[in-house]
């Protein structure tokens, strides 16, 4: 029976369609959709953005027979459900997805350098047309997707487009992962052990971001005298499976997993995955370029039970996880060894940390297994940026037209003409300032004046003409600093603090004074500290007690951008802040001070320390207000009268992150300053007395303490924090100090290689 589509059966099927998008619906009938028993079947679509749904034994499938499915292109839905998409037993199925002879219109090709020094084996996914119109979503249950058993060839072809493969959902793999499921797809092959082997399963995807989702058997793996393949010839893929996945041989099998390039993920909850073989069989992974990341439990190059596996990453700087260890082992079984293979050829690599694997070295897993991970680094080569030589027609010009030429995308083949283009703008002088200024009174400004832009590219075009005339456009837009239009409002504020005009400080300190610009206020205040005027100082403060968490923030970041040391005590009820950014913003505003901000900081820890503890969340003045007069709530879960206890931890890992700074200062402020930081962290890991009640914060603090500490450095400072860690209890500071002491150690071995 042969069936090309439902309801028409017969030795031989078939049907062509010429064009349009067509609709293939065989329900549960079985053998159908261009599947074939005891018979052929062929249906050969050649266009249109089709659908073919069938049950199993259909999209191109042979059981004793001859399947054949052609789609000439289009977005095109396969969906069935056993022995489907290319899938042959007893007999041959293939599935073939080509792509529309020629690309429609879509994004700039973008140069790939790599591919046209002859570097990379194929080019990058923007170097080559987006296939959009080719996007395949494949659909089954299991036995598909270039699947094989015995006698049979099982093969699925897709020439473009970045396709979907989805096998699994259906049946469980029970009793051994009885919460995951079956796929047998992807390029797969299986026998019926022990009566029968098994056939050939292919899947060869030529180009495309594809992602290859499956779960148990799949994507370039074979059981039982099989043979199973995948291919991808390029794009950023990823590849996701569970178990017996990803280039894998089990069972006197062959599988292999072959990809040319592109940043590829290969995921899979356990081996045997990622070109690892069992039992008396052989596991091929090859991956030729791209930076790829690797994460199994074990994989990558492992052979167990007198297997062979090879695994070969060639180029790219890979991130290689393994839960269990892999990367090149082979074990002894029946009498003999196996053979295990793990090459990485070039690139900056990174392993587990108790993996024998490192960038640049080579290792024994085993008495028959290595690993070399290459000491080579390609280097691709960089843009070439042309010198632009200005021409007369350049300068012919008229500024409105180079303006907007400037403000596009500089990318692709574009960069030229936009860099030419600025050129011949700032060539054009005050004439091209006037008009980024909107005071060109014959400029028509059609899509209104730049600086009533939204766009960062205009804005940027008007800041190129800034920073070559920056005397003549500040000069032009400080009057515009109370412009009707806000968004003009905003352009001219960021540019002055940009621009670093210090003119700008006295209006834009009166804005702040004025009610009616508080919309403004967070965008002046990081002008101001952009600008570094020290007369600004004075006018931010206030801000730090505004009801606002944003103002908060930038307020802090403000006043560390004018060196205020003198506002650190403002800032030091903001370590208890409510809100953990604002908080942050703190402890980095007031440890940019470093020497200046250490006996503050330790006087205000001593008082804490001195303080009875508090449970309750921490709590700000109720009569704090802003430069608007409007007073602040009260925090919730406030204590009156109760020491902080965020601000504690935080005031630590300031002195920690100052200790860190200090580190190799040889001035006699530093050295005082240093001196007083490990005093006061060494205080912090005194022990705490047995009869009075601790609190987080204590604990928290001396965690803190220890990275402080760790940061100051030397061996005789380890001696003591070790010393101190021996009636340690608690399991935040022991943590945090097996953490501090191995890096160290580390460390240590690092600069003695």
């Amino acid at each position: 029976v042969a069936s090309a589509v439902g309801g028409l059966l017969r030795s031989f099927s078939a049907i062509v369609d010429g064009a349009g998008d067509d609709a293939y619906l065989a329900g549960t009938r079985p053998y159908s959709v261009a599947g074939a028993l005891f018979g052929v079947s062929a249906l050969v679509d050649l266009s249109g953005n089709d659908v073919y749904r069938g049950d199993d034994g259909s999209i191109g499938a042979g059981c004793f027979g001859v399947g054949y499915l052609h789609d000439g292109g289009g977005r095109d839905l396969f969906e069935g459900r056993n022995l489907c998409e290319g899938a042959g037993a007893f007999g041959i199925g293939i599935l073939r997805s080509a792509a529309s002879p020629e690309a429609p219109p879509g994004q700039e090709l973008q140069p790939d350098r790599g591919y046209d020094a002859g570097l990379l084996p194929v080019p990058g996914t923007g170097a080559i047309p987006v296939r959009a119109d080719d996007n395949d979503t494949y659909l089954a249950a299991r036995y598909a997707q270039g699947c094989a058993s015995t006698f049979g060839l099982g093969l699925l072809v897709d020439d473009a487009g970045s396709d979907v493969y989805r096998a699994g959902g259906l049946y469980l793999h029970i009793p051994l992962l009885p919460n995951d499921f079956q796929s047998l797809s992807q390029g797969f092959s299986i026998g019926f052990r022990p009566r029968a082997a098994g056939g050939v399963g292919i899947l060869l995807d030529e180009q495309g971001n594809d992602f290859y989702d499956a779960e148990v058997f799949a994507q370039g793996t074979s059981y039982w005298y099989s043979l199973g393949l995948l291919f991808d010839g390029g794009g950023n893929d990823r590849y996701l499976a569970t178990q017996y996945a990803q280039g894998a041989g089990v069972h006197l099998s062959i599988g292999s997993l072959w990809d040319r390039g592109g940043d590829d993920h290969y995921v899979s909850k356990f081996g045997v995955t990622q070109g690892m073989a069992h039992d008396l069989s052989v596991a091929l992974f090859r991956e030729e370029s791209g930076n790829d990341y690797y994460a199994v439990s074990d994989g990558q190059g492992i052979a167990i039970t007198n297997s062979v596996a090879l695994f070969v990453d060639e180029q790219g700087d890979d991130f290689y996880a393994t839960l269990n260890g892999g990367q090149g082992s082979a074990n002894y079984r029946r009498g003999f060894s196996g053979a295990g293979i793990f090459l990485d050829l070039e690139g900056s690599d990174r392993y587990p940390e108790d993996a024998r694997g490192r960038d640049g070295t080579l290792w024994a897993g085993s008495d028959f297994a290595i690993g070399i991970d290459l000491d080579r680094d390609i280097e691709i080569p960089g843009e070439v940026v042309p010198e632009i030589v200005l021409t007369a027609a350049d300068s012919a010009r008229a500024v409105e037209e180079l303006f907007e030429t400037a403000s596009l995308w500089e990318v692709g083949s574009a960069r030229e003409k936009v860099r030419r283009a600025r050129q011949a703008l700032i060539a054009k002088g005050i004439e091209a300032v006037d008009y980024a200024a909107g005071l060109d009174p014959e400029a028509e400004y059609e899509d209104g004046e730049p600086l009533t832009t939204e766009t960062d590219l205009v804005y940027r075009t008007v800041r190129e003409l800034a920073d070559a005339y920056p005397d003549s456009m500040a000069a032009r837009i400080l009057p515009r600093l109370r412009d009707p239009d806000e968004q003009v409002q905003k352009n001219v504020i960021r540019l002055l603090g940009e621009l670093k005009r210090k003119e700008a400080r006295a209006p834009l300190e009166a804005m702040l004074r004025d009610p009616k610009q508080d919309r403004h206020w967070n965008r002046i205040l990081g002008a101001l500290g952009d600008i570094g005027e020290p007369d600004s100082r004075p006018a931010v403060r206030p801000f730090l007690k505004s009801p606002q968490e944003r103002r908060r923030i930038i307020a802090l970041d403000a006043l560390r951008s004018l060196r205020d040391t003198t506002a650190v005590p403002l800032m030091m009820p903001l370590l208890d802040d409510e809100i953990f950014t604002v908080r942050s913003a703190a402890m980095a505003s007031i440890g940019s001070f470093k020497t200046a901000a250490v006996e503050r900081v330790i006087t205000r820890l001593e008082a804490l320390r001195s303080a009875p503890a508090r449970t309750g969340v921490s709590a700000r003045p109720a009569d704090r207000a802003d430069g608007s007069g409007k007073p602040r709530r009260e925090s919730r879960g406030s204590s009156a009268g109760a020491a902080p206890t965020s601000s504690r931890i935080a005031l630590v890992r300031i002195l920690g992150n100052i200790a860190g700074a200090l580190k190799d200062a040889d001035d006699p402020v530093s050295l005082r300053a240093r001196a007083q930081v490990r005093d006061a962290l060494l205080e912090e890991l005194a022990p705490h007395p047995s009869d009075v009640p601790e609190d987080r914060a204590q604990a928290g603090a001396r965690a803190a303490a220890v990275t402080g500490l760790y940061r100051l450095g030397g061996p005789e400072m380890r001696d003591r924090v070790r010393n101190r860690m021996l009636d340690e209890y608690d399991p935040l500071v022991k943590r945090t100090y097996a953490w501090e002491e191995a890096r160290a150690t580390k460390q240590e071995a690092a600069n003695q290689d």
